[in-house]
């Protein structure tokens, strides 16, 4: 096996096994350390020289030496799936609960609930789905931080809510998840519930729904003299629709100037704008809600 190419596809690692198999013996390894051209990470990984240190890196290195039955988990699993960094002073893994695993920076957790789908594959590592994480930190997190990731993985459709309900409807107390939590999070999402395309849009979903106001149609089309608009909310029968307007979404002055004129056209035949921002408080949002819809 080639050190280098394997090298090239995880994060520029490898393993004794690899080296090894390359061909190099134990003394020609500690050669190439004191050379330079390997630099330790763990007790059986090793980065090669000029591979530039990564936090993606160590994370592989910790899972190379753990072995195939190791997953990364927790808020590791949740910076690998949304790149959202909460806390990366350790790397957080999980196995079965015959394992334990002993490293310097690693948080071992061991689980005897492990099913199957629980552990997929992401860019060559083992990394527990973003279901399982979410269970797994529903007890660790607060639960509007917990309500914001789980949206987040319902928008890039990494989670299923139907398949979480169903989950969720046979999940048992384990240390560091609430199933209270999980249930929470999904009585709070009715079904049909559609994230939005942005945190505001989720937002404007859970203030809509708690105040009992009329239900809007998310993404909706509307087309006339050959040109389609998608609106974020709308309400077809009372020709009424509403766009959030979320901070670093119009990056050119052409966004502005085309969502401008598209507004324009829908008032010319006879639609109502409601316009919000995330600047604005709930208490705000209802009341201009509830003045338009009731």
């Amino acid at each position: 096996m080639d050190r280098f190419r394997f090298a090239e596809r995880h994060d520029g690692l490898v393993t004794n096994e690899v080296l090894r198999a390359d061909g190099r013996t134990k003394r020609s390894r500690e050669l190439d350390v004191a050379a330079g051209r390997l630099r330790p990470m763990r007790r059986t990984v090793a980065a090669v020289g000029g591979a530039p240190p990564t936090w993606r890196q160590v994370v592989r290195a910790v899972l190379l030496a753990a072995g195939t039955d190791i997953a990364a988990s927790h808020m590791t699993a949740i910076r690998l799936w949304l790149g959202v960094r909460l806390d990366d002073r350790l790397i957080h893994v999980t196995g079965r609960l015959g394992r334990q695993i002993v490293m310097d920076g690693v948080v071992g957790h061991r689980s005897g609930q492990l099913v199957e789908g629980d552990v997929v594959v992401l860019d060559g590592m083992n990394v527990t789905s973003p279901l399982r994480t979410i269970i797994d930190v529903s007890g660790r997190l607060p639960f509007a931080q917990l309500g914001k990731l789980f949206d987040e993985f319902l928008r890039n459709g990494q989670i299923d809510l139907e398949a979480a309900r169903l989950r969720v409807a046979e999940l048992r107390p384990a240390p560091g998840r609430s199933v209270r939590a999980m249930r929470g999070l999904l009585g709070a999402r009715i079904p049909g519930y559609d994230p939005g395309e942005s945190p505001l849009e989720a937002r404007i979903v859970r203030i809509i729904d708690r105040c009992e106001l009329p239900r809007a149609t998310q993404q909706f089309d509307v087309e006339f003299d050959g040109a389609r608009y998608r609106l974020d909310f709308a309400w077809p029968d009372r020709r009424v629709f509403l766009e959030g307007n979320g901070f670093g979404f119009h990056r050119l002055s052409s966004d502005l100037d085309r969502d401008a004129r598209r507004q324009n056209e829908l008032v010319i035949v006879g639609w109502r704008p409601i316009e919000v921002t995330f600047r604005m408080t709930d208490a705000e949002i209802e009341r201009v809600l509830r003045a338009v819809l009731t």
